[in-house]
Formats: structure tokens, C-alpha cells, sequence
């Protein structure tokens, strides 16, 4: 049977990223797969668009998914494979388009930005229609990234197999992205895991609890305990979807609640974070020093980020935590290991669980 046939080095090895990227998850991983494809429904599409599927890419359809649930995720499902052509034209098409060679001449010419300019005026809506569809020959969308940005991959003609990412609407034309399907999804995995371990990495996550909650709009300063030191302090929290002002009342966030949460400050227009490198720690380690949560800490750079998704970020240990926040977008600024800084600001927090 076609559906028992050995998996493929490239199937093996993506089972074994989706394990890894899927433990990065306290079990809530947002990258969800559909259910793989039977050998008879691969074939049947194939057969509608007269077409042979890339073998990576069915032995991915039949072992690991059609496609992600979500529809921005990698790859989509092969029932979205017309949508780069569908939302150019505005109306359904069949298949038969995937099975003409697709020609890279074509797709640069219509999605170039001089086509406005030069033959916008003197083209048909019908002419439009079928230059579009003949500049998107042999293609099937992998990927939708909204305004119009699709990554497609050729099945028909002599580059089929390979990975082109298209703008068809602001005249970018078309790029290579990858020689084939295996290439580019265990890059784009990769890509997915780094990202996850930076953002693990950049959260050092506790348990507190609420003392006390001043409402603002769809922000809030929480006044909090730690739970294991009892140390007091507060932080604001951005709580989206629950507008609540000064003097009413949130079911959201109550005192008494358990927090699992993270913090950190950061250096943006309207909340500038005032830097200070000093010799030793002779202050309380947080001071709050105005209205909302503008507070001073001073902490000591124990490490320096082994995963960084950019933007000058480092780790500040406060002593009074026993925990690290998150020091976000000071530019201008090399710390290393061991130094002490004053930083003055906005205490931010990420709320990961409230239990009650």
C-alpha cells in the first residue's frame, strides 16, 4: 500500500522539529496542522489539474498535514492552492491553469509597477483577467501573507519544484525563495523554533498575586505580591478588549487573583526609559516614583541573550525579584556581563495565566 510506503529523511526530520517546537509550548502550541491527505485524494487532485505533485511535498501532505489551521501559517492547505489567483482575479477558477508551463518573464511583466503607467489604459477587464491567470500558470499558493504577498511553488514548466515569493500588488514582481519545498519548510521551521527560544529566553516567568487593581482605560497598574518572597510591587498591564475606567470594575483582573507573569520596560516614544550605569547597588532595588507605574530599578547583567530577534535587548536581575525583566530597545547602549544599571521608566508586565 502507497500509505505504509517507508517515510522519506525529510518526513523523519520534520517529525522530529515539530516534536522539538511543539515542547516549546506549555501545551498550547499555536501551529496546528489538518489531518494529513489519503494517496487517493493526493491523486485526486492531481488528476483535476493534470499535474504531478513535487515529491516532498505529497510525502508532507500524506505523513504530517494538509497545511496549517490558520491562515497566515505555513504551508496553507492544498484546497487554498488557487488563492494567489483567486484574489488577484476576485472569482473562482479551476485548476487547469496549474498544468501550463509557468513562465517567470510573465509574472515579472504584469506585477511589474511600470504596468500602470504603460498599459493599464488600454487593457480590458477580460484582458487583465487572462494576463494575470497566464502570469500565474503552474503555480500553487503555499503561502498568503496578506496585501497581496504570496509564496507559490511551480508545478508545471522548467522550474518546476522551486519557490517564488510574488507581490501582486505593489510592482515587486517575483523573487527565488527556495530550490524546493523540503528546502524552504525545514527553514521556515527553524526560523518558528529561533524565534520561540528568544522569546522563552527573553521571559524569566513567576507566580504573584493581586494586592490591588487601579483601572485606566484598557490599561491597568496591578499592585501584586510575589508569592515565594512576598515582595510588594506593581506593574502596568495592557489587558486588550476589557476597557474598564478609573472607579469601575473588571472580572478580568480582581484582587486576589494568581498572576503568572513577566516584566520588563521599554524604550519607546511616549514611555523613554532613562539609563544610568552605576558602580554598586546602594538603593532598594525598585522605587516607584510617580503616578502609574513610573518606577526606578537597578539590577545586574548576569548573561547576555544566546537567542536575539533583534532590537537591543538584555536580560537586568533585580535583586529584590530574585528574578529578571526584560530591558527592551535602549539604543545606543552595549552592556556586558556584570555591570549594574539605573534604569528609570514604565514597569510593563505580560500576563501569561490569572487562576482564581
Amino acid at each position: 500500500m502507497k500509505d505504509t510506503a517507508p517515510k522519506s529523511a525529510f518526513i523523519i526530520k520534520v517529525e522530529e522539529m515539530l516534536d522539538q517546537y511543539h515542547s516549546l509550548y506549555d501545551g498550547n502550541c499555536p501551529y496546528v496542522l489538518n489531518e494529513q491527505l489519503t494517496w487517493e485524494q493526493i491523486e485526486q487532485f492531481e488528476s483535476s489539474a493534470h499535474i504531478v505533485l513535487p515529491q516532498d511535498y505529497k510525502d508532507f501532505l500524506l505523513h504530517i498535514g494538509n497545511g496549517g489551521t490558520r491562515a497566515k501559517q505555513f504551508p496553507l492547505s492544498l484546497s487554498h492552492a488557487k488563492r494567489c489567483l483567486e484574489e488577484s482575479l476576485r472569482k473562482t477558477v479551476g485548476l487547469e491553469y496549474m498544468s501550463l508551463p509557468f513562465s517567470l518573464d510573465k509574472c515579472n511583466s504584469c506585477f511589474d509597477e511600470d504596468l500602470d503607467e504603460t498599459q493599464d489604459d488600454t487593457i480590458t477587464d477580460d484582458g487583465y483577467d487572462q494576463m494575470i491567470t497566464e502570469a500565474l500558470h503552474g503555480t500553487i499558493t503555499l503561502h498568503n501573507d496578506g496585501c497581496g504577498y504570496f509564496i507559490v511553488m511551480i508545478v508545471s514548466g522548467e522550474l518546476a519544484g522551486k519557490l517564488y515569493y510574488i507581490d501582486t500588488c505593489n510592482g515587486q514582481g517575483a523573487r527565488f525563495v527556495s530550490d524546493s519545498f523540503a528546502e524552504y519548510y525545514l527553514e521556515w521551521l527553524n526560523q518558528q523554533m529561533t524565534q520561540r527560544l528568544a522569546y522563552l529566553e527573553h521571559n524569566d516567568r513567576f507566580a504573584c498575586v493581586i494586592t490591588d487593581v487601579k483601572l485606566g482605560g484598557n490599561v491597568r497598574d496591578l499592585h501584586v505580591r510575589k508569592l515565594n518572597n512576598d515582595f510588594l510591587f506593581q506593574f502596568e498591564y495592557f489587558c486588550p478588549g476589557d476597557f474598564m475606567l478609573e472607579g469601575g470594575y473588571s472580572e478580568h483582573t480582581k484582587v486576589n487573583d494568581h498572576l503568572v507573569v513577566s516584566l520588563y520596560m521599554e524604550h519607546i516614544s511616549y514611555s523613554v526609559l532613562e539609563v544610568t550605569q552605576v558602580d554598586k547597588r546602594t538603593e532598594p532595588s525598585i522605587t516607584h516614583v510617580g503616578k502609574r507605574s513610573l518606577h526606578e530599578v537597578i539590577g545586574r547583567v548576569n548573561r547576555l541573550f544566546t537567542h536575539d530577534i533583534g532590537g537591543n535587548h538584555f536580560p537586568l536581575y533585580v535583586e529584590g525579584l530574585e528574578q529578571e525583566i526584560l530591558i527592551k530597545g535602549v539604543k545606543d547602549i552595549a552592556v556586558s556581563v556584570g555591570e549594574v544599571y539605573k534604569i528609570r521608566g514604565r514597569l510593563s508586565g505580560e500576563v501569561y495565566r490569572i487562576t482564581r
